[in-house]
């Protein structure tokens, strides 16, 4: 059986969309490690089901190691750019219910019509521990834990999945040493995303900027993370360390993200989705 599959990503963090609304496949775990797998496979760092209709679609994230996120930021600029682009061609905003709740998408295109970038309206997120989640009574805001054997200061945040996000100077090897196991931590029974940010100089006009690593529950270390950047800003504004109200630019490996974080908290993601390239792969040899 072949399936047909349309490539993208977000600033290289890159998806396999497949329009699953038939559901004439099952994808499991199994099934998705071996589509994602960048030997043998097509290559992502997850899928993208789309589900639903045109006009009330649903998208469902897998992982490359075949878990199940609630959302994921990157892959929904991704979904809205594959549907805007050839089913929906005057739309200018599009909803999409996610594992994470219904979020509202607005949508720049170019002179040539096609999307250009997507701003997705990402609610507001949450330090209460049920919300992230993290296994205490109290929120975890940039407090001393010995996390993985280092002492940083850490603030946890639930953005409809969870993540913790230290402002605190680590080395490259240690923090590659004790990512994975700040992700294991008993402390989120979830597992978590894990943020290691830093404040950078404001930009010619005085805006706020910051940096961010984002180590990623079931795809590792990657390009981008747009869940892991909307958790970083709100820490960054929680903490006094960006305004509120104010784009903030985001410095990730692959390329820069835009977030406001509102007074009351109201988070918005604005960044860029590229078309890859579409293709078709046996099943039985993914």
């Amino acid at each position: 059986m072949r399936l047909t599959f349309h490539k993208y990503h977000g600033l290289g963090n890159d998806f396999a969309l497949i329009d699953a609304r038939l559901g004439s496949v099952e994808f499991t775990a199994d099934r998705a490690r071996r589509l994602c797998d960048r030997h043998t496979g097509i290559g992502a760092d997850g899928l993208l089901l789309w589900t639903g209709s045109t006009e009330r679609p649903r998208m469902q994230v897998i992982n490359a190691d075949g878990s199940v996120p609630e959302m994921c930021g990157n892959g929904i600029r991704c979904f809205i750019k594959h549907i805007a682009d050839r089913f929906a061609p005057t739309a200018h905003t599009l909803t999409v219910e996610t594992g994470a709740g219904s979020l509202a998408c607005a949508i720049a295109r170019g002179a040539d019509g096609a999307v250009a970038s997507v701003a997705v309206a990402m609610g507001v997120p949450s330090l209460a521990p049920a919300a992230v989640p993290i296994a205490r009574d109290q929120p975890l805001l940039n407090e001393s834990l010995e996390l993985g054997g280092h002492g940083l200061r850490w603030t946890a945040v639930g953005v409809g999945n969870p993540h913790v996000v230290t402002f605190d100077a680590i080395e490259a090897a240690a923090r590659a040493n004790l990512a994975p196991r700040v992700g294991r931590n008993p402390m989120f029974p979830k597992g978590v995303n894990v943020e290691f940010a830093q404040i950078l100089a404001p930009d010619a006009a005085g805006a706020p900027r910051l940096a961010v690593d984002v180590f990623e529950r079931g795809c590792g270390w990657t390009q981008a993370c747009g869940t892991g950047a909307t958790a970083t800003a709100f820490a960054a504004v929680q903490l006094g360390l960006a305004p509120s109200g104010r784009e903030i630019a985001v410095r990730l490996p692959g390329g820069w993200l835009f977030m406001t974080v509102a007074q009351d908290g109201m988070t918005t993601m604005r960044g860029p989705a590229t078309h890859v390239f579409d293709g078709e792969i046996e099943l039985d040899a993914a």
